[in-house]
């Protein structure tokens, strides 16, 4: 009889230790994934004041939910084949943590989280409670096999963890966007730059996040349209007075430009009366050749171009596309200097657009904007 009881305690030792080995693991490789996400929440939490060191911030995370774990397992004691379902207030702990979006700049709350957290642990109870009448009733618990206790508690911990990772937010782009700011606040241009740089997906926080960075590294006109553009000039700034979807402030951005919108202007003409007023500075010149091709405005972008800039071989890449486009469609002009080698590549373009989706001739050509 002692000896069937150590084996059963052994059993039931090895199963608990099983699962919160699963747990730890999946706890780490999850956390590491939503890095920028928590230091983003605690940049918003304290204000700025403190940051998440992602190493040591893992670590406290996942002891603090096995210790919340644990806490459930010796309050409900559920028979061995359930052990996996005590960590259900712990899942739902980390499901809160990272289910936050965007909104989190503006104010932070978990909402329906903080019933539905104590209140899994009540239906702990309850589930104990069946469980236990049912383990007892159980003719053949007695003679289940480790195996036959495992895998119930190894489905429910994958269950558990698809239900975590689909409760917490694991939009692509919003990863993006606050891997851009995190690697802002380390005035680290070349990251922003690399973050989702092969992705067809974007956002206006993320092309507003991408093109400062641009403008700070002194790459706007030459490297604008190797990402996806999707809101014309709109992408360029924030809108002030709006609610704040990043750590990157609007008016951040405004004083590096030189001033802030006055009330009712758009983009471009906010960028437009920095120029032609000459509260801005070269930054919010490039910024407004850049807004100028992305709504397609050819004749104004020459003619602007002219105005400001020595049009010269020297220009970045996608200003002389623009160029070749315009002269290509005013053949009685003599273009400023020779565009031949442009020209070149235009006809590759011609032969394979796809290929050459990191032009300003496949923007032009293949993207419908909205003018504001």
């Amino acid at each position: 009889m002692t000896k069937s009881l150590t084996i059963r305690y052994k059993a039931a030792r090895s199963i608990r230790i099983a699962c919160g080995l699963v747990f730890i693991l999946f706890c780490s490789f999850y956390l590491f994934f939503q890095t920028h996400l928590l230091e983003m929440l605690q940049k918003v939490l304290s204000d700025g004041q403190t940051a998440y060191a992602a190493r040591w911030g893992t670590w406290i995370i996942t002891l603090v939910l096995c210790l919340v774990q644990f806490g459930v397992s010796q309050a409900v004691r559920l028979p061995e084949r359930c052990h996996a379902l005590t960590y259900l207030p712990s899942v739902l702990l980390l499901s809160c943590i990272t289910g936050f979006d965007k909104s989190i700049y503006e104010s932070v709350s978990i909402g329906h989280w903080s019933w539905i957290i104590p209140l899994s642990v009540v239906a702990l109870f309850g589930v104990s409670w069946v469980c236990r009448r049912w383990d007892w009733l159980g003719d053949d618990n007695r003679e289940q096999t480790w195996l036959g206790r495992l895998l119930p508690n190894t489905l429910t911990l994958f269950l558990l963890c698809v239900g975590c990772m689909a409760w917490g937010n694991t939009d692509e782009v919003f990863h993006y966007e606050t891997a851009a700011d995190a690697a802002l606040l380390r005035d680290d241009y070349e990251a922003v730059l690399s973050i989702g740089a092969d992705s067809p997906r974007t956002s206006r926080e993320l092309t507003v996040l991408r093109t400062y960075a641009l403008s700070r590294t002194g790459l706007l006109g030459e490297k604008l349209f190797d990402y996806p553009q999707r809101d014309a000039s709109r992408g360029l700034l924030f809108e002030a007075g709006l609610p704040a979807t990043t750590w990157l402030k609007p008016t951040a951005v405004y004083e590096y430009l030189g001033d802030t919108p006055r009330a009712g202007e758009s983009v471009t003409d906010y960028l437009r009366r920095l120029c032609h007023e000459e509260t801005g500075n070269e930054p919010a010149l490039d910024y407004y050749l850049c807004a100028l091709l992305l709504r397609k405005e050819l004749d104004t972008f020459v003619a602007e171009l002219n105005y400001y800039c020595y049009v010269e071989p020297s220009l970045p890449r996608a200003y002389q596309e623009a160029l070749f486009l315009y002269y290509a469609g005013h053949a009685e002009l003599t273009p400023p200097f020779d565009l031949s080698a442009v020209g070149r590549d235009y006809q590759l373009y011609r032969l394979s657009p796809a290929a050459h989706q990191k032009t300003y001739w496949y923007y032009y050509d293949h993207t419908t904007i909205r003018f504001e």
